[in-house]
């Protein structure tokens, strides 16, 4: 940077998802602090519009409007991108996810002056079906790969350049003091858990709360559809419509194990958070959730329901062991999802 030029970029987003605003709001504040000026090019879908809280508030938004038609879709987020490259001049675009990588790409491909290209798949699940798109659409251009996960380094391994970048967690949970409850809680949630999941740990709470003698309480943190809470519900699951990173951080303070019963397809946030709180987590063993946690050490990783159970069992009946996995759990996501390593 020369002088006192402010640099300028360009962000190129769909549908704000909780996956990408979570790894995008942190994104426009550190860069704002590093004084780059920043436009973010996104969908308008009315669902999402909360995320766009999250941004650095001397962001400017662009909305394009939300189309069902793909292709008529993906023309409109193009032009409003031509038209920005058109009148700024830009030192880095990144595009967020597959359709913002193809039309991002194609926008800066008929530009005067092409800026540096940064692509982010954010769990995409298009992303394996259209990397044969993706790539040479953007290996061409002086571009590079920021991914939340190893596994999507590992997708996009014939790039010039990828960079691990993975999502920072509310200091709130770091913060948050331990204070179990008086009987065994367990807590899951998220605020895009499948229906499977939720299902999961549903039956894990009929499991376990027909032993009357362990008294064990189940919440799930996170809004969740009607047919989901009906489910939780009959399980004997209390459903909290918690979804402020203080009120998650509260209720996870008083937990005694956080359970993660399903797969995660993007980063897997809500075990991030659990961690940070200094929750000893049981996870279903998927690729996500093998990234974040070590087997033993900062938590547990199980192949089935009976395996689950059985660890959740054992953390209820040791303390000492809630306690020793809890404490690494907290210093491993100090160490990886603190703002300090994410800026």
């Amino acid at each position: 940077m020369s002088g006192t030029q402010s640099r300028r970029v360009m962000h190129v987003v769909g549908p704000l998802t909780a996956d990408v605003v979570r790894f995008l709001g942190p994104a426009t504040h550190a860069l704002a602090r590093a004084g780059c000026e920043q436009t973010v090019v996104v969908i308008d879908e009315p669902l999402c519009r909360g995320g766009l809280t999250g941004l650095h508030g001397e962001v400017d938004v662009v909305l394009v409007e939300r189309s069902r038609n793909p292709l008529r879709q993906a023309l409109q987020l193009g032009q409003a991108c031509r038209a920005i490259l058109a009148a700024q001049e830009l030192d880095a675009v990144h595009l967020h996810g597959v359709l913002p990588a193809l039309t991002g790409a194609w926008a800066s491909g008929h530009a005067e002056s092409a800026p540096p290209l940064f692509f982010s798949p954010h769990g995409s699940r298009a992303l394996d079906s259209l990397r044969s798109l993706v790539v040479p659409l953007l290996r061409s251009r002086p571009s590079a790969a920021i991914v939340n996960l190893r596994r999507e380094a590992a997708a996009l391994e014939d790039w010039r350049s990828t960079d691990l970048v993975e999502v920072p967690v509310d200091r709130r949970f770091f913060d948050v003091s331990r204070n179990e409850a008086r009987h065994p809680l367990v807590v899951s949630g998220g605020t895009a858990a499948s229906a499977r999941t939720i299902e999961a740990f549903a039956q894990l709470a009929v499991l376990l709360t027909g032993d009357d003698s362990l008294r064990v309480s189940f919440d799930w943190l996170g809004p969740v559809d009607a047919v989901s809470r009906a489910r939780l519900e009959a399980a004997g699951s209390m459903p909290i419509d918690a979804a402020e990173a203080a009120d998650v951080a509260a209720r996870m303070a008083g937990a005694w194990i956080g359970v993660m019963p399903g797969p995660a397809r993007g980063f897997p946030h809500f075990l991030a958070e659990a961690m940070a709180a200094g929750l000893p987590c049981v996870a279903f063993d998927s690729p996500s959730h093998r990234e974040l946690i070590r087997d033993g050490e900062t938590g547990f990783l199980c192949d089935d329901e009976k395996s689950m159970m059985q660890r959740v069992a054992q953390l209820i009946d040791e303390r000492s062991l809630r306690q020793r996995i809890g404490a690494a759990a907290r210093a491993d996501a100090s160490r990886r999802f603190g703002e300090a390593e994410f800026c």
